[in-house]
This record gives C-alpha cells, structure tokens and sequence, in this order.
C-alpha cells in the first residue's frame, strides 16, 4: 500500500514522457504488477503514455535501495498530513525556489544545511530570530507554519526536497 501511493505522487510531480509502446497489464513483472497494483483494474483505459510512466516509476522503484524508498515514502506521508493551505504554501515556496537563479538556490540549500547542523538549541533561537523579523516585515505567516517551511516540522521543505539540489 505505501509503496503504490508513493508512486501516485511520484507520477504527479513527473513531466518525463517515455516514447516506448505500451505493455498489457499481463506483460508487467510480477514486482511491478505488485507495486502498481492500484491501477490493474484500470490499466487498459490509461493513456499509453500514462502507463509508459507507471511501468517506469515501478521499476525505478524497485531499483532504488531499501533506506531512499524509505526515506522517499517518509517525505510523502509527511505531505499526506499538510492541511490543503499548508500544501498551498509548500507548493508556493517551491516554485519560488524552482525559479530562483541556480546560484542564489545552492545558497539557500547550504545555509538550509548549515542550519540543520546546528544543535536544536541553537535552531530555536535562529527560528525565534527569523519570526521576529518576518513579522517587523509584515510577515503574516504562523510560528509552527514557518518551522513546517524551515524544516523543523513534520514537512520541512528540506525534508520534502530530500536533498535534490
């Protein structure tokens, strides 16, 4: 079950067309029928594109080593339990991200890395630092909303990214 939902999400966030013919649900390895067993029922009525990019997500899936499914399936259940504006603000902040210039991103993610170094002692301080300022700026955005994005919460966005720089 958490490995065909991990991959529900992996196919929404996927823009990669595959141009091999499409395959009958039959033709699939016994894995990857296991892994996209959700879509059995359905699988004659998807586009042909739309299955290319499932049989490949499965067998991706399959390749990948036991800790980064793991560790991809934590950052999914951890978007599953964001509240529709959480999801909302997530979404915002990385296509903001996404479109910063590669130079100025590489900064964020090595002061994101910096800033996981610190000791959590240390990490509160810096979110307290930062929340007085967003709000001198005008920032309206909650405590616990802003440790969510930072990654003290349960979907820090370093956290979401799983280190894809």
């Amino acid at each position: 079950m958490k490995i065909k939902l991990a991959l529900l999400l992996l196919l929404a966030f996927s823009h990669n067309v595959w141009a091999e013919p499409s395959n009958q649900w039959q033709t699939l390895k016994p894995e990857v029928q296991q892994v996209l067993g959700k879509f059995e029922q359905n699988w004659g009525k998807l586009a042909p594109q739309q299955r290319q990019q499932l049989m490949a997500l499965g067998e991706k899936w399959l390749s990948l080593p036991t800790e980064k499914r793991s560790a991809l399936w934590q950052r999914f259940q951890r978007w599953q339990n964001l509240n529709p504006d959480q999801r909302q603000s997530m979404q915002r902040a990385y296509e903001h991200f996404k479109a910063m210039p590669k130079t100025e991103r590489q900064q964020m993610m090595n002061s994101h890395d910096k800033f996981k170094g610190m000791s959590p002692e240390r990490q509160r301080q810096m979110m307290e630092r930062f929340q007085q300022f967003h709000e001198r700026m005008g920032g309206h955005q909650h405590s616990g909303d802003m440790k969510n994005m930072m990654g003290n919460g349960p979907a820090g966005m370093g956290n979401m990214m799983g280190g894809h720089r």
